[in-house]
């Protein structure tokens, strides 16, 4: 039962599909657009059947549940989309219980259940949404529009039960109502509402926790003075020619921007090439420099030789020059080492000799260059060869120290 009252309400609802994809394009453009907002009242009148769901109602017949529905109602658009009304709605309501209840008329049938019937009224307040204008903008010509709503209200029940109560609850309303535009101050209404209240409504608590009312009504309203509101949304409406102005401006900007990151790749791919260049030139000087300094190096401290008497270890005095020159080149050079050689020819003494003879040489020279001169000890480094195979032909030349 409950699932052919749900099919009842779809169905109303289902109606905008049918209508709205009669309407087009060219009937959209007459949307007005000019005129300031003032408003619109109405008012509103519509019957049709209803249905109570209730405690134990469900057990019984479903066509001696339905009963008539009445509306009436008073209200105003505030603006296209949205507006308010008052309404009265009620009559009687019927359903079925166990004798338990306060509403019980009739015999009892062969399922133990009794008929039920009373009197109620609900007075309420509904915010009604128009979303036909809210989307498509108003237009005064329109054939359909789509109206959700919800409100709350009072719901009392007119006939005092078996306990003597006539109670008032506190009711909430929604539905949907389907508007169809007969003339210019009139419209049909199809609507479907469902009223839920506090579960005693039918003078019973068991099962379900509320009660609630289902009626589907049918009736006109008529609009006061003939008045069509002026949409804010007709105003804001963009033209096709305005939308294609303003797709190319976004075209021109996404272009604009697309220009503006190539021409940034090319002046960072500029700048990267240019800081590589200039990182090249460094290297290359930094190489220059070290060259330079080593070129330096080797012509400023080239080997230095101090030569002796045959079989003597004594520096002479013109061979101190020499030694001084050297000590200058040392200390010049602070982070280089140097050795200090000495040699003998091989054609005087015997190798043991010599070999004592060219320490002693390399010593003499060493410890002027410590002693006399200052030289950092840890710069040098003593090597006797004794009597090496001869450098140069003359024998003189092979008595030498050679500081390198």
């Amino acid at each position: 039962m409950k699932k052919r009252t749900i099919a009842i309400m779809a169905a109303c609802m289902m109606l905008p599909m049918a209508i709205s994809a009669q309407e087009n394009k060219e009937e959209k453009d007459k949307a007005a657009t000019s005129e300031e907002f003032k408003g619109q009242w109405f008012i509103s009148v519509g019957a049709g059947p209803q249905l109570l769901i209730g405690d134990d109602d469900e057990k019984g017949s479903f066509g001696d549940r339905i009963s008539p529905a009445l509306n009436v109602s008073v209200g105003k658009w505030l603006m296209p989309g949205l507006g308010f009304r008052l309404e009265y709605s009620g009559l009687s309501a019927k359903g079925w219980g166990y004798g338990n209840g306060g509403y019980i008329t009739g015999d009892m049938n062969d399922q133990y259940l009794y008929k039920e019937k009373f009197n109620y009224m609900n007075l309420h307040v509904d915010a009604l949404v128009d979303l036909t204008n809210m989307i498509g903008g108003y237009r005064e010509d329109r054939i359909y529009r789509a109206i959700p709503f919800v409100g709350i209200g009072l719901v009392h029940r007119f006939d005092a039960d078996v306990h003597g109560d006539k109670k008032t609850f506190f009711g909430i309303n929604m539905g949907y109502q389907n508007k169809f535009r007969l003339a210019k101050n009139w419209d049909f209404n199809l609507e479907a509402n469902a009223l839920l209240m506090n579960d005693y409504f039918d003078s019973k608590v068991e099962g379900i926790n509320m009660d609630a009312l289902i009626n589907v009504t049918a009736g006109f309203t008529y609009k006061f003075n003939g008045r069509k509101p002026k949409a804010q949304w007709a105003e804001n409406e963009v033209s096709s020619a305005e939308m294609a102005a303003i797709r190319n401006d976004l075209n021109d900007q996404i272009a604009r921007n697309k220009a503006l990151e190539e021409d940034m790749e090319d002046k960072v791919a500029a700048e990267k090439a240019r800081n590589k260049a200039l990182a090249d030139e460094l290297a290359a000087e930094k190489d220059r420099r070290k060259a330079a300094e080593a070129a330096e190096a080797r012509k400023t401290v080239s080997p230095r030789t101090i030569f002796f008497n045959i079989n003597e270890a004594t520096i002479s005095p013109k061979e101190k020059v020499n030694i001084r020159y050297v000590a200058e080149q040392i200390k010049a050079n602070p982070n280089r080492k140097f050795t200090v050689t000495g040699y003998a020819d091989n054609a005087t003494g015997t190798p043991e000799f010599n070999q004592k003879l060219t320490q002693q040489r390399a010593e003499a020279v060493y410890n002027m260059l410590v002693n006399d001169y200052g030289v950092n000890k840890d710069q040098l480094e003593i090597i006797a060869k004794g009597g090496a195979d001869n450098m140069y032909e003359s024998n003189e030349l092979n008595r030498v120290v050679i500081v390198e």
